[in-house]
């Protein structure tokens, strides 16, 4: 007897390419979900830069995460105790009966605990000013993070300043060893003329490199605090004060509305209140009421049984949990004249700080900064009249470039004192980042 035997060729042919459809499927999911991804820009502003911080960085995704858990709480706080039942039976084994009729008897019973005593509400509440106490920790975390990362910034545009300014230093250098050569050939100056000047250009340069050097290490910096491998970015805009308003009072005002260590301490002491709000409700007993039928077999015979029992708050009246939250909330509430205490003194230390470091950038561009270029041209035209000497035109070169350079510290000095006086009065907390 001859069977025909049907190849299998197909059907494997059509499992293979149902494979590897699937795996083109997979392909293009994953290159759509890593084209979703922003990339991070190469040149940021600070407004940039700060919205990076919301959106992408992992650090604050985890900070954010602490929500979650506290949003948990509500949950739970939602839940009904669980019912429980029971099941026995009764048979007797030795000896006369005199415990029941009949051969044998069965017993389930139902108990339901009930909540009367508002120890639900009390927990939602106590729940939810949790969650608000956890947002406005996270805010809190993001206005420190967003000042770490705007003193960052600063000290990256300073560093980029530096470069630039060391950058013409260097070629100005170049220019006047080119011009003290040139008079050394002709017999006006000295053989040691040029070599200093060779040797300063050089340390001009190695200064270059430092800087060069830590102005890497500040953009690693922030992809550090950011945690983002990899990325070192550029800062974009202008190494200049921007001036904000001084008045304490003013200051003082707004942060007392918008500090988010202030929130933070004031949802506390909210929370805390309602955590001993929900101890007083818990400490009441919850009663349970109980039902079940009874069952006996030979003769057969069905009872009901109806039951309710509670605890005797004869010793423990919740004396424990109380007492800590009377503790706890007492804490929170000292936590919050500290905190007030502490940010009103650190928005006076900003602001006074800042008040002199202005003042001394003030004088420094009156008195110093103004003069400076009038004093390059001086001492190179003194030196190619011959009216001046290769020391006063050293002098002058080096002076310009030191000037430029302290000048950049006294510069980044006020913005870092604005930065921590936006802090001190809360203008960093920002609004539409929490979910």
């Amino acid at each position: 007897m001859n069977t025909e035997t049907k190849p299998m060729i197909p059907s494997m042919v059509g499992w293979q390419w149902g494979i590897i459809l699937v795996m083109v499927i997979v392909q293009i999911l994953c290159g759509f979900c890593s084209s979703v991804a922003e990339p991070l820009p190469e040149a940021v502003t600070i407004d940039g830069l700060l919205r990076v911080l919301r959106e992408q960085s992992p650090r604050l995704g985890a900070e954010r995460g602490q929500i979650d858990i506290a949003a948990a709480e509500v949950v739970g706080a939602e839940v009904l105790p669980n019912p429980s039942i029971s099941y026995g039976a009764m048979n007797v084994i030795g000896g006369k009966n005199t415990f029941f009729e009949g051969e044998r008897q069965q017993q389930s019973i139902v108990e339901v605990p009930l909540l009367l005593a508002g120890q639900r509400p009390a927990r939602r509440e106590a729940a939810q000013r949790g969650v608000e106490a956890a947002r406005a920790r996270f805010q809190a975390r993001y206005a420190e993070l967003a000042r770490q990362v705007w003193q960052r910034f600063v000290r990256l545009l300073a560093g980029q300043e530096r470069v630039h300014t060391l950058e013409d230093a260097c070629t100005s250098l170049q220019h006047l060893t080119s011009l003290v050569s040139g008079r050394a050939q002709s017999g006006v100056a000295s053989e040691y003329d040029v070599v200093r000047m060779t040797v300063e250009a050089a340390a001009v340069d190695a200064r270059l490199a430092a800087a060069r050097a830590e102005l890497l290490n500040s953009a690693g910096e922030i992809g550090a605090l950011l945690g983002l491998p990899g990325w070192r970015p550029r800062a974009v805009g202008q190494l200049k004060p921007e001036g904000i308003d001084l008045d304490v009072d003013r200051l003082w005002s707004h942060a007392e509305e918008a500090h988010p260590a202030i929130e933070t301490a004031r949802r506390e002491e909210v929370a805390a209140g309602s955590a001993l709000e929900r101890a007083y409700r818990e400490r009441w007993p919850i009663p349970t009421v109980s039902w079940g039928p009874f069952l006996t077999n030979n003769p057969f015979g069905l009872a009901s049984y109806a039951g309710l029992s509670v605890a005797i708050p004869l010793f423990d009246r919740g004396q424990g949990p109380i007492a800590r939250a009377q503790a706890e909330q007492r804490s929170a509430r000292l936590n919050r004249q500290a905190v007030l205490a502490e940010t009103r003194a650190e928005l006076e230390r900003a602001t006074s700080l800042l008040t002199q470091r202005q003042a001394t950038l003030a004088v420094f561009e009156r008195d110093v900064l103004s003069r400076l270029s009038t004093l390059r041209r001086m001492g190179e035209d003194a030196y190619r009249l011959g009216k001046g000497s290769f020391l006063e035109l050293l002098d002058a070169t080096r002076s310009q470039t030191e000037l430029q350079l302290a000048h950049l510290e006294l510069v980044e000095a006020v913005m870092q004192a604005e930065v921590d006086t936006r802090a001190a009065a809360g203008f960093l907390a920002t609004t539409g980042i929490i979910p």
